[in-house]
C-alpha cells in the first residue's frame, strides 16, 4: 500500500469546521484537491500531518488561528465614507465589499457597522482568529 511522503502528489478531501460545528471550508463541491506534499502551497499545518498517511485514511486535527488565517487584527478595521461606494453596491452588515485605493491596490472587507455617513469594514480574512477542526482524507497517492 502506498504511503504519503514529502514530494509526492496526493489528492485529498478536507472539511474544516469552526468550534461550534459550522462547516467553513470543504472540498465537497469541487472534489478532491491535488497537492505536492511539502511544497507549502496549502496550509503548512495540514501538509505536515500528511506524511505517513495511506489511501483512504482520515485524520482530524485542530488548527489554531496562527496555523491558518492568523489572528484577528484590530488595525484592519477601517472606517470609510459611504460616498466611496457606487449606488449599486449592497451596503449591509455582513456584506463583502471591495475598495480601491489611490495607489491602485484593492481590498475586500466585511461590513461590520453602518451609520449615516460612514461604514466600518473588517479587512481581516473572515476566518482570522478562529480555531478550525479539520478532517483530512487521502483520496489517492501518485
Amino acid at each position: 500500500m502506498k504511503v504519503v511522503r514529502e514530494g509526492i502528489k496526493v489528492k485529498i478531501r478536507y472539511e474544516a469546521k469552526l468550534e461550534d460545528g459550522t462547516v467553513c471550508l470543504t472540498t465537497e463541491k469541487e472534489g478532491p484537491m491535488e497537492l505536492v506534499v511539502g511544497e507549502g502551497k496549502f496550509l503548512i499545518a495540514i501538509e505536515q500531518v500528511l506524511p505517513g498517511m495511506k489511501e483512504g485514511e482520515t485524520k482530524t486535527i485542530v488548527l489554531d488561528a496562527l496555523d491558518t488565517f492568523g489572528p484577528h487584527l484590530d488595525d484592519l478595521l477601517l472606517e470609510v465614507p459611504r460616498e466611496l461606494f457606487r449606488d449599486d453596491v449592497t451596503l449591509e452588515i455582513g456584506a463583502r465589499v471591495k475598495i480601491d485605493t489611490p495607489s491602485e491596490r484593492s481590498y475586500v472587507g466585511t461590513v461590520i457597522n453602518i451609520n449615516e455617513k460612514t461604514l466600518t469594514l473588517d479587512l481581516n480574512h473572515p476566518l482570522a482568529g478562529k480555531t478550525l477542526v479539520c478532517a483530512i482524507t487521502i483520496v489517492s497517492i501518485e
